[in-house]
């Protein structure tokens, strides 16, 4: 699909990274090249490949490239520690020197390398290796919080990835658009803003680092006349309160990854009426939006729906025993469909416990999201809450038992506890708490960088002479005192 756009549009800008625009046919002979060299370092179709670059037009050549070499891609972000990328199912890694030295040190002799050497580079084949695939070979394997304290690896069929971007009505994907790519490297949102743009002959802004600053954000919007922005809630209301004139020259803007700001919602609607405003929903064993909301009713004193299913996808409002729930009732989301991944890495257990038999399907399989929502009468989703205790913060989703191992082996931390709890600027804030009189914040921040991503740090901690128990003796995250700031 891909090579349908170069050679449609060749020397229409793909991507703009920095002060660079690289066109459709520099993009593709890049990642031929890069697909080859795969190739020669014994590469083959179903294999799994990681991808260790910054977010820069080789991430995006390479992650190409291991799709042209028959195989599915996993990105690595340079900006988590590298002890955390360890445990990720890929024996071979693309990288560059300097990278690949830290990802080394962390865990010797555990990689192979590709390193893009330029002269290496260069002498390969410029046309496409052409490996043969189907809609239902493995695409990528994208990494989420688990609860055990170890990532846990969404496996993704290439039919996912085209069923969510290809066909679609709820954006108005084209040539005529231009997407910020800013989504963390990690997160599924990464692939609506690359592919987007790269599967319909758009133009994509690739966000220099790591960081979103919200200035940035607007100057790049601005400068390469971008139209169609992705933001989690926390992101959108920060830009609303900071910097709403972001808003102002886009034709799509789109919230997504926690609970909508009604007010924000609202407080944008009505100063742009031009702005196309998206809410959208999905997890990532779903790949992307799995359903989606055109914002039309801005008065903000009501929950913004979460909408209804994509084509090709569909969910289910069910009882505990997977029978439909009556409308406006509130039951657990069950989604199924062409954006179904096949499970987690490794971990059959886990995978049987998420993907059960669909009773509304022959023979198919739909995930348990977790997530209770209430269906109303002409059919849309309005998002209630968790049936555990995952969440989300910042648009990136936290099992809480991850963050609490890590803080557990923190010195002098006797007993820990973590939640999320309301915060008026950016939604939510992860807050750890702590039992142990001698526990250095300080000290507790060191540790915890160098066994998890920023997202996963505490905001804060508060430390208190016992943890809250219930009655039969378990931790009570809801008589945890609210923390100062």
């Amino acid at each position: 699909m891909f090579g349908a756009r170069v050679r449609d549009s060749p020397d229409a800008t793909a991507l703009i990274a920095g002060d660079e625009r690289i066109t459709y046919a520099e993009l593709d002979v890049r990642s031929n090249r890069i697909a080859h060299l795969l190739l020669s370092a014994g590469v083959r179709h179903g294999d799994v490949v990681a991808v260790h670059l910054d977010r820069d037009q080789d991430c995006v050549a390479s992650l190409l490239a291991v799709l042209k070499a028959g195989a599915a891609y996993i990105l690595l972000d340079p900006s988590f520690p590298a002890a955390r990328h360890l445990s990720v199912g890929a024996g071979l890694v693309v990288s560059r020197t300097g990278l690949a030295e830290r990802l080394d040190a962390a865990g010797p002799g555990r990689f192979r390398y590709v390193l893009l050497d330029a002269a290496a580079v260069e002498q390969q084949p410029a046309i496409s290796p052409e490996v043969p695939l189907t809609p239902e070979d493995c695409a990528c394997v994208m990494y989420t919080s688990g609860s055990t304290g170890t990532p846990k690896g969404v496996v993704t069929p290439h039919r996912a990835l085209t069923g969510t971007y290809v066909g679609q009505e709820y954006v108005d994907f084209g040539p005529h658009h231009t997407w910020l790519q800013m989504s963390p490297l990690s997160w599924d949102a990464f692939g609506l803003e690359l592919f987007g743009a790269l599967l319909h002959g758009g133009t994509c802004v690739l966000l220099p680092g790591n960081r979103v600053d919200v200035g940035e954000v607007l100057d790049l919007v601005g400068r390469h006349g971008v139209t169609v922005l992705q933001l989690s809630a926390g992101l959108f209301n920060l830009l609303v309160d900071e910097e709403p004139e972001v808003f102002a020259g886009l034709r799509i803007a789109m919230t997504a990854g926690e609970a909508a700001s009604p007010e924000h919602v609202a407080r944008i609607a009505r100063r742009y009426p031009h702005l196309t405003l998206l809410n959208g929903y999905g997890p990532v064993e779903s790949l992307g939006f799995t359903t989606c909301h055109r914002i039309s009713d801005v008065s903000g004193d009501r929950p913004v729906p979460i909408g209804e299913p994509l084509g090709g996808k569909h969910a289910h409002v069910l009882d505990e025993a997977l029978r439909p729930v009556l409308s406006g009732s509130v039951g657990e989301l069950y989604v199924s469909g062409v954006g179904l991944a096949y499970g987690y890495v490794g971990q059959p257990g886990l995978t049987a416990g998420r993907f059960v038999a669909d009773p509304f399907g022959s023979g198919t399989l739909m995930y348990r999201t977790g997530d209770l929502v209430r269906q109303s009468g002409d059919g849309s989703l309005e998002f209630v809450g968790r049936a555990d205790d995952q969440v989300k913060v910042r648009g990136f989703r936290i099992e809480l038992g991850e963050v609490e191992r890590a803080l557990g082996v923190v010195p002098h931390v006797l007993r820990c506890l973590a939640a999320v709890v309301p915060d008026s600027m950016s939604g939510y804030r992860l807050v750890g708490y702590v039992v142990g009189p001698d526990f250095d914040a300080d000290l507790a921040r060191a540790v915890l960088a160098e066994r998890l991503p920023e997202y996963l740090v505490p905001a804060l901690f508060v430390v208190l002479p016992e943890l809250p128990l219930t009655a039969n003796g378990k931790a009570d995250r809801r008589a945890l005192p609210a923390p100062g700031r």
